[in-house]
């Protein structure tokens, strides 16, 4: 499970510089309004370096799942027309928040409790 969350992150984090739209990624946003951008691409960057940790404790996998879980709140019902209708980027980042969150829910429910 915590590879998985590693990868969803990755695969997120690679949506953003992809474009959301025709011609425009979420990165190129950065220039209207940088804090929302950076966060973002934070809350997959940080999975994708928790999920190929060695061991994946619960507080780990809480970390990967309270940051999917702020992905999902920030783009709301939004996600699955990110993941209809959006570019190539907008699928990725739609597919990872949805895909991060079942995994880290995964690797949260099997993760040692120490």
């Amino acid at each position: 499970m915590k590879r998985g969350v590693a990868l969803f992150g990755l695969l997120g984090l690679l949506g953003t510089f992809l474009p959301l739209l025709p011609g425009v990624s979420l990165f190129d946003l950065r220039a209207f309004d940088a804090l929302p951008v950076y966060l973002t691409m934070a809350a997959f960057a940080i999975p994708m370096l928790v999920g190929w940790t060695e061991k994946a404790t619960a507080a780990v996998s809480g970390l990967a799942l309270a940051c999917f879980g702020y992905v999902l709140y920030k783009f709301g019902f939004d996600t699955f027309d990110l993941i209809w209708h959006a570019s190539i980027g907008g699928k990725l980042m739609g597919v990872a928040a949805v895909g991060g969150f079942v995994s880290s829910l995964g690797a949260l429910a099997t993760s040692s409790r120490r």
